[in-house]
Order: C-alpha cells, then sequence, then structure tokens
C-alpha cells in the first residue's frame, strides 16, 4: 500500500480526483488503478498538526520564566501534536504503522516548510 500525505484536505482531494476513490473521514481511499496498482491511501496533515513543546517540556525551570532566562535555545527542539488536530493525527499515525505499507509520499507544498510539517508528523 502507498499512502500519500497532502498538507491540507483540499490538495488531498486534488491528488485523488483523477482515479476512482472514495472519500472516507479524514482520507481518501483511491482504487487500484495503472499508477497505483494495489491502490493507495490519500490523507493530509490539514496545516500544521504539531507545534514546538512548551519552554517547561526541556527544562522544569522554564515553567515561570523571566526576560533574563532568554533567549531559550535548546540542543534539540521538541514538538507536540496541537490538541485541537489530534484526530488527524492520530487517523495519520494508523495508516502509517499499516503493516502493508510500503511506501509514503510526501505531498505537501513544495518548499522548506510543506515537507518540514509532513517530516515532523511522520518523526513522531
Amino acid at each position: 500500500m502507498i499512502i500519500i500525505i497532502a498538507e491540507k484536505p483540499d490538495q488531498g482531494a486534488k491528488i485523488a480526483a483523477p482515479f476512482p476513490h472514495k472519500k472516507k473521514q479524514g482520507f481518501i481511499e483511491v482504487a487500484p488503478a495503472d499508477l497505483f496498482p494495489q491502490g493507495a491511501i490519500v490523507t493530509w496533515a490539514v496545516g500544521h498538526l504539531c507545534e514546538l513543546a512548551e519552554p517547561e517540556k526541556y527544562d522544569s525551570v522554564y515553567k515561570k520564566w523571566s526576560l533574563g532566562s532568554l533567549p531559550i535555545i535548546p540542543d534539540k527542539f521538541k514538538h507536540q501534536v496541537i490538541r485541537s488536530k489530534s484526530k488527524q493525527f492520530t487517523l495519520i499515525k494508523s495508516l502509517i504503522t499499516r503493516s502493508d505499507l510500503r511506501e509514503i509520499i510526501i505531498a505537501s507544498d513544495a518548499g522548506r516548510e510543506g515537507e518540514y510539517i509532513v517530516r515532523i508528523l511522520l518523526q513522531l
């Protein structure tokens, strides 16, 4: 199975449009076709699904920070799922952990931000 991850729902719909497909909740199932002999699943990140973690996730001392403790620059940045978008994140996580998955196609906006949105999603 191939999973295609777009950045937004309308992008996902445009990707699936040329193929026979069925719209589901949070994804589109593409029927087998010449380009996708086993079919495919198109889903989307609804823009930013993840955000930088709050300062206290790095160190409890930052629970109450002051101007004197700025800038806060961690060795490695941490990310978390945006609470209001956790349903779509959980759906994508279930899709990319399928046992029949053999390929993930990143179909986000061209450029660093678009790819970063999907790569952070895949990391989490």
